[in-house]
């Protein structure tokens, strides 16, 4: 059996005696880090010196990459930072970008980082119509070897006028959804 005081008084001064080992253990783990202001450092970011004296300067590149979940595509945006942010350090970045994977921080560059669950503009802003499976097909963004299949339609090409074929088989560009559902209309009808 464990050796537990058996009386009241003891049972009490054994309890409180635990809660403050507890509560000193918490105090020096996670108050210390809020106290002297440690920086919260991402395990895979590299960070230049573990000082939080390395602030961004006037000099500093943002960079700044975004990546489209729904069609791969990237983008990156490298820029001077605006007044706000010079003589920021490390944690006071991340808050600012809060949501932002921050991958290199030191005084000539910050590269940051953020996935995002949609098409780049390119893809979201154009659609055109071309071939997929002996069918028409709409796509998203612009033809070539990049497409993205939004919707296959029931038209099949053999159905179609070569000329027409042909134009598909190049892609099709569409301007609005009122063009594309006049173009389809049109096909539907061969």
């Amino acid at each position: 059996m464990l050796p537990f005081p058996k009386t009241v008084k003891q049972r009490a001064i054994f309890v409180s005696g635990i809660l403050v080992a507890a509560l000193a253990l918490a105090y020096y783990f996670g108050a210390f880090a809020l106290i002297y202001d440690i920086p919260y450092r991402q395990p895979d970011a590299e960070v230049a010196g573990q000082d939080a004296r390395i602030k961004i300067t006037e000099n500093t590149d943002l960079v700044q990459k975004i990546m489209y979940l729904k069609c791969g595509d990237e983008e990156e945006f490298r820029t001077k930072p605006a007044d706000s942010l010079i003589g920021l350090n490390l944690s006071q970045v991340q808050k600012v970008y809060n949501g932002w994977n921050i991958e290199k921080f030191d005084s000539k560059e910050v590269l940051m980082t953020i996935k995002v669950d949609s098409y780049c503009r390119e893809h979201a802003n154009n659609m055109y119509l071309g071939i997929k499976d002996g069918h028409v097909a709409v796509f998203y963004g612009r033809p070539g070897s990049k497409a993205i299949v939004k919707e296959v339609t029931d038209i099949l090409v053999n159905n179609l006028y070569e000329k027409d074929a042909e134009e598909l088989n190049h892609g099709v560009v569409i301007g609005s959804r009122e063009e594309l559902l006049r173009t389809l209309e049109g096909l539907q009808a061969q």
